[in-house]
């Protein structure tokens, strides 16, 4: 993710997501779309052009794809025909060549296990745009599916980033934010290796949701500007991912399909969900902190 400079475009190209790498820890998640949205509406943010204030090029690699969703239709036809949403599993054959590429690899090679990161998207690769709110716009590429997302201020970036995170992986990001309060159990069933994981994270991130609302409170006396920027980063980020569950929960298409097996709908996102997934992620690479958690010393 990055700032274009000296345009007033704000530009994030993401590839997965797949769950949030939010508040003071992070600024990214997964992102995807199973079908062609409707354009932008007129007056929206222009995207700007493939390659514009790219450092010059980068590649990356998303397995299985870029797309985490499947609707019930979707699931329907997966398991009567076998074929997968668009997206699903199209980066995985460069991702399992890379056991056959090392560690002879070449630098010359790097095209054939990674795919192009450039910012933007080429010229006649442009599957899809849509505005969701005026000052944000999203481009998907033909290509992978992979979102680009220009704001022509710094909320509308970190709001689209919460919608198209939640266009490619709602459901299991609902499923990280339920383990980082050790609540999995109550939401997909409380199986022996749920509770137990439930107990774990405990043990880890014992914190409340009063712990939690106070670690975003404390994060602008804590640090500053700094601080205040990331709250207000978070807060975006939640109104994002919350406006695709309210299109979710009237269009059937946009809803994935796990819900419904459970038994259960999306609810309101909040950002002590976000710490929460912060202290999630910080106690799995070990650099997470008992005390104090993400945003406290």
């Amino acid at each position: 993710m990055g700032e274009r400079g000296g345009t007033g475009i704000v530009h994030a190209s993401a590839g997965i997501g797949r769950c949030l790498r939010r508040a003071a820890v992070a600024s990214a998640c997964g992102l995807t779309l199973l079908a062609t949205v409707t354009a932008a509406a007129s007056g929206a943010v222009p995207a700007q052009p493939y390659g514009t204030n790219d450092a010059g090029g980068f590649r990356n690699v998303l397995p299985s794809g870029e797309n985490g969703l499947d609707n019930g239709q979707q699931l329907t036809e997966f398991q009567l025909k076998g074929t997968y949403p668009p997206h699903y599993t199209d980066q995985l054959p460069l991702y399992a060549n890379l056991l056959h590429g090392s560690p002879t690899l070449t630098n010359a090679q790097i095209g054939e296990f990674f795919k192009d990161a450039t910012f933007g998207v080429k010229e006649g690769d442009l599957a899809s745009t849509a505005s969701p709110r005026s000052d944000v716009t999203i481009e998907r590429d033909n290509g992978y599916g992979v979102p680009h997302i220009y704001g022509s201020t710094r909320g509308g970036v970190m709001f689209g980033a919460g919608y198209a995170g939640a266009q490619d992986r709602l459901f299991l990001m609902d499923v990280l934010r339920h383990t980082a309060k050790a609540e999995l159990s109550s939401f997909v069933g409380g199986s022996a290796g749920d509770r137990a994981m439930d107990q774990v994270q405990w043990t880890i991130a014992p914190y409340t949701e009063a712990d939690l609302r106070s670690q975003l409170n404390n994060a602008p006396v804590l640090y500053g500007a700094k601080g205040t920027q990331v709250v207000e980063d978070v807060n975006e980020f939640c109104a994002g991912i919350n406006a695709y569950v309210a299109e979710a929960l009237v269009d059937q298409s946009k809803l994935p399909a796990e819900y419904a097996a459970l038994g259960k709908v999306p609810t309101e996102w909040k950002p002590t969900d976000v710490i929460a997934e912060a202290s999630l992620i910080g106690g799995i690479f070990r650099q997470g902190r008992r005390r104090g958690g993400p945003l406290g010393p």
